[in-house]
């Protein structure tokens, strides 16, 4: 569906020269339906060799998480989260209701720029105080009476967004650290035993249940309301996704107790070699200006960091080739990273005849004194162009994930999934593999057309990310992707929802699943 990428169409007339310039930018970021089915195609494969451990062939890491079991949105008892990945952090209390009810309570502590490089004990320290001023100000001890867990102590999911390398599901060593963060002591350590420590030194009754990051937390929060949830998904600053996997299918694990268990795509870093994604001179200019080249080039063509900077500098393209403003630039628009994305969320949104508002973001923001229509409908054509693309491949990934979990024996998640495909339920065909003509997508279609929709029947995606929530159009535009390649009922079969909270419910309902795993394991 070539429309979907396609600008809206000029009020003023533009020239030649501007028209030819907006086509070949519409035929650079513009993805066919043939080409997401084969990215689509290229990224179960990698998927694939993830699972078996060749890393040589696939550019996602597929980290087993340790987190298995299965929700029902009716667990009850009260479970601590500790979310830690910037300058602050946040302490949670999440008490589950059961109905899938859910309430929490949360309180978020700063941590200075001293604690960011002090010794890591003085900063599991800091936590820890936190931790224990938080449980004795809002006298946790009583609520826990209400809705007890069965342990004696609190038990806490940790959401840690650094880089780690999981071991069990209560256990992670530090890569290295980010955001500013360079705390000695830390880098090589099990960070789980490093707050445990300190929360003993403190004397705080917590115990370190779970360690998840916020992509799994994603789809734990979501599958508490949805038990069908089976792909958690960030769109946001960064992105990233989840899904639930037959340990059977996981060739780098010893053998499995469990039949499924969370995967961490890491899906940011598909195709780092480029290969099969379709790179622009635009994308490859940003990437080679980033701090990480060569890195994340997928998470570069959709994210919220990325997106203002591709418009940024197709935006200065046009310029030097005297298509836009005249000509002329600013100091501000040609300082790196300068076009925000959300200035991007802003121009879409503007549906003016006169688009005032657009020359009100170009002025204030940019400094540019935008005083022909002409430029700004081309601004809002650019934006609109780099939005699409970034839908439509959140869109393929999201779909990839769903092809290739229906795929492995005929249902996702192992024997537990109630969505069979069998004839007379069938949801989307691909015992087969993936789809790589028109004449086998069109059967999908048919038989996806005909498909039987209850709850048991669908696949809940929980999405989290400031992209999804503010971007204009972005959801609609990932739905227009997942009908191309899932059929036409992929909206029905295929939900996409904001899932609350991933990084404290989420990680609370990790501890849940912990504590009912280790109880089961005596």
């Amino acid at each position: 569906m070539l429309t979907s990428s396609t600008p809206a169409k000029p009020h003023t007339k533009w020239s030649d020269k501007q028209s030819k310039a907006l086509a070949d930018l519409t035929e650079e970021f513009t993805l066919s339906t043939a080409q997401l089915e084969h990215l689509t195609a290229a990224f179960i494969d990698q998927m694939q060799s993830g699972l078996a451990g060749d890393h040589k062939s696939s550019d996602l890491a597929m980290i087993p998480t340790f987190v298995s079991g299965r929700l029902d949105g009716q667990e009850r008892g009260s479970y601590l989260a500790l979310d830690l990945g910037g300058t602050n952090f946040r302490v949670c209390l999440i008490t589950l209701k059961g109905n899938h009810d859910v309430e929490p309570n949360s309180e978020s502590f700063k941590v200075t720029e001293h604690l960011q490089e002090a010794h890591i004990s003085e900063l599991m320290d800091f936590i820890a105080i936190s931790i224990k001023d938080f449980i004795t100000r809002e006298h946790i001890s009583s609520k826990i009476a209400k809705h007890r867990s069965n342990s004696n102590t609190l038990e806490l999911g940790f959401t840690f967004s650094f880089p780690v390398t999981q071991t069990a599901i209560d256990a992670g060593m530090l890569l290295r650290w980010t955001k500013g963060f360079n705390c000695p002591g830390a880098v090589g350590s099990d960070i789980v035993q490093l707050l445990q420590e300190a929360l003993d030194r403190k004397e705080v009754k917590v115990h370190v249940a779970a360690l998840v990051n916020d992509t799994v937390g994603t789809l734990l929060a979501h599958s508490y309301k949805y038990p069908n949830t089976f792909i958690g998904a960030i769109f946001g600053t960064g992105t990233n996704g989840a899904y639930v996997e037959a340990t059977r299918s996981i060739k780098t694990m010893p053998t499995p107790t469990a039949k499924e268990m969370i995967i961490n795509i890491e899906w940011g870093n598909f195709d780092k070699d480029k290969r099969f994604l379709p790179v622009t001179p635009f994308d490859n200019k940003l990437d080679r200006e980033s701090i990480n080249p060569g890195v994340h080039v997928f998470e570069k063509m959709i994210s919220g960091m990325y997106l203002g900077e591709i418009t940024r500098n197709i935006l200065l393209h046009l310029i030097d080739r005297r298509l836009l403003f005249d000509g002329t630039s600013s100091q501000k628009l040609n300082a790196h990273w300068s076009f925000k994305t959300e200035f991007m969320s802003q121009i879409e949104s503007d549906t003016s005849p006169n688009l005032t508002s657009i020359a009100q973001i170009l002025k204030q923001k940019l400094e540019i004194c935008s005083k022909a229509q002409i430029d700004r409908e081309i601004v809002k054509a650019v934006c609109e162009l780099v939005g699409k693309r970034a839908a439509r491949l959140s869109a393929m990934a999201t779909a990839a994930v769903v092809r290739k979990g229906l795929s492995d024996g005929g249902h996702l998640a192992g024997d537990g999934y109630p969505l069979k495909l069998s004839e007379k339920h069938r949801v989307f065909d691909t015992a087969a593999g993936v789809n790589k003509s028109e004449t086998a997508v069109e059967k999908v279609h048919e038989r996806t057309d005909s498909a039987v929709v209850h709850d048991g029947n669908l696949i809940h995606v929980g999405i989290d990310g400031s992209v999804f929530k503010l971007y204009p159009h972005f959801e609609e535009r990932m739905v227009e992707g997942l009908t191309e390649l899932l059929g036409s009922r992929a909206k029905d079969l295929v939900p996409l929802n904001i899932a609350e909270d991933g990084s404290g419910v989420g990680a609370a309902l990790a501890a849940l699943i912990a504590t009912k795993n280790a109880v089961h394991s005596r």
